[in-house]
């Protein structure tokens, strides 16, 4: 019976790896597939010869499609992101920390945050067009970290929240006894212990900005500001849909997310996870 069972884990276990890492695979050979082949039915699973034609914009289908023109937006998901990151850790930390050790606003207050995450965006497009618009800060950096921590923020501060409850008060009465005010304590003691969640959110909010297109495609409209996401719709055209170059470009903004998520994968498991247990 234990084998039957066993059996049955390794086969649910070996379809969900199938259903996650098959969409990966395709695009990365779709990436090196020639123009030929991005159309044929049966559909060619192990591509040959590979080119790379879609990674340096070869050939006719090319002309505007490839990746000589990707580092301007690379750079500016990659600096929009970290900002973001960075002003969603100060604040999401100082609040998550005021809410769980003086209840600073009660739980309505950390409710309104959290649906600040909830509200979806489009509904908020239009007005933040308009103000933006009227303060002339349209396709600039400043517009999407502005608005990307917003949205960041409200669910960092629901994952610190959690994360400060499940850290002992006597940790910080000790502080005190010690001589260090509130924000002594906080900086010295409760800090350093929570590093795995801080990195959590630091994770997730640049993973969330990274990938993040509708807000960056109304707030933006040159290479001064656009992200990532954005410059690949380029690639869907009224006469033509280059899978090779999408597939290209995906594999390059999918690169820093994973490395990110890899490096920080110990802390995120115990970010994420602390808090989610009681008794």
């Amino acid at each position: 019976m234990r084998r039957v069972l066993r059996a049955i884990r390794y086969v649910i276990l070996i379809f969900f790896l199938f259903f996650f890492l098959f969409p990966i695979y395709w695009m990365i050979i779709t990436a090196f597939k020639t123009s030929d082949k991005w159309f044929t039915w049966p559909p060619t699973f192990i591509p040959w010869p590979l080119t790379l034609d879609s990674f340096v914009g070869a050939g006719e289908v090319y002309k505007t499609a490839s990746l000589r023109e990707v580092t301007p937006y690379l750079i500016n998901s990659f600096g929009i992101s970290l900002i973001t990151s960075i002003l969603t850790i100060i604040l999401a930390t100082l609040t998550a920390y005021s809410i769980s050790r003086f209840g600073t606003g009660g739980m309505n207050f950390l409710s309104w945050i959290l649906s600040m995450r909830m509200l979806p965006p489009i509904a908020v497009g239009v007005p933040i067009y308009v103000v933006f618009y009227q303060l002339g800060i349209l396709n600039t950096w400043l517009a999407l970290i502005l608005v990307y921590t917003v949205f960041t923020s409200s669910f960092g501060v629901w994952v610190l929240v959690a994360f400060f409850n499940d850290i002992p008060r006597e940790l910080d009465e000790a502080a005190y006894i010690d001589g260090c005010t509130p924000f002594q304590a906080f900086m010295r003691v409760i800090l350093p212990i929570s590093l795995p969640g801080i990195v959590a959110v630091f994770v997730l909010s640049f993973t969330l900005s990274w990938g993040e297109f509708l807000l960056a495609l109304l707030l933006t409209y040159d290479k001064a500001a656009q992200t990532l996401p954005v410059f690949i719709g380029r690639y869907i055209t009224g006469f033509q849909i280059a899978w090779g170059p999408i597939a290209a470009t995906g594999l390059v903004a999918m690169l820093p997310v994973t490395i990110l998520t890899f490096i920080a994968l110990r802390y995120l498991i115990t970010g994420l996870t602390m808090g989610a247990v009681r008794g």
